[in-house]
């Protein structure tokens, strides 16, 4: 293995560590020793990779996003139509949420709401899903698959929904669970076919 690739598979260990610590202990309470104790490492390592614990949550929360970005357009690249890729990004999103349920209630109640830093790179990532789902709808309302909508109001009401009922998934008690899959079948034909009778 060259150098360049032992540097890159330890830095991923460490920020796959740092995933399960802050996902267990969250943000405040999570120590930079059971972070390299979990990426089999010593605590110097850490910090030849990362400057301050601040900065692995940060690149944390890049990887998370990257892999579900990932995901999400291999996903929406198999979609035959519009209402099949909405169905594929409620599924992609609900399978990552589930997956990373912990990890969402870090990010949800526990990062440093102070640190303007945080707040700026979750606002560009943000930034970036709207311009590529702005892209998605403008395509298929070209091809006509939807009728012409204002697109940012579409996006707000896609993700807000989207939004709401992945909430279901990391906030409900596990007793109270319900379908989420009905749920996001249910969502989505209300998205297409609106409230109102025909």
């Amino acid at each position: 293995m060259l150098a360049n690739d032992r540097t890159a598979d330890k830095r991923l260990r460490i920020i796959q560590a740092a995933t399960a610590v802050f996902s267990r202990k969250g943000f405040h309470k999570a120590r930079v020793e059971e972070i390299a104790e979990e990426a089999e490492i010593g605590k110097g390592t850490v910090y030849e990779y990362f400057a301050s614990k601040k900065e692995l949550f940060l690149e944390m929360i890049f990887y998370a996003h990257q892999k579900y970005r990932e995901f999400l357009e291999q996903e929406l690249s198999k979609a035959k139509t519009f209402y099949d890729g909405l169905q594929r990004l409620f599924e992609v999103t609900m399978q990552f949420m589930q997956r990373h349920k912990e990890m969402a209630l870090v990010l949800m109640a526990d990062h440093p709401m102070i640190d303007e830093e945080i707040h700026k790179a979750l606002r560009q990532k943000e930034q970036e899903q709207l311009r590529f789902m702005t892209g998605i709808l403008q395509d298929v309302t070209r091809r006509g698959e939807i009728r012409p909508v204002n697109i940012q109001a579409a996006i707000m009401v896609i993700f807000g929904t989207l939004y709401l009922v992945n909430g279901q998934i990391v906030f409900c008690d596990k007793t109270q669970e319900p379908d989420f899959k009905q749920l996001s079948q249910d969502a989505i034909d209300i998205l297409m076919h609106g409230l109102a009778v025909k």
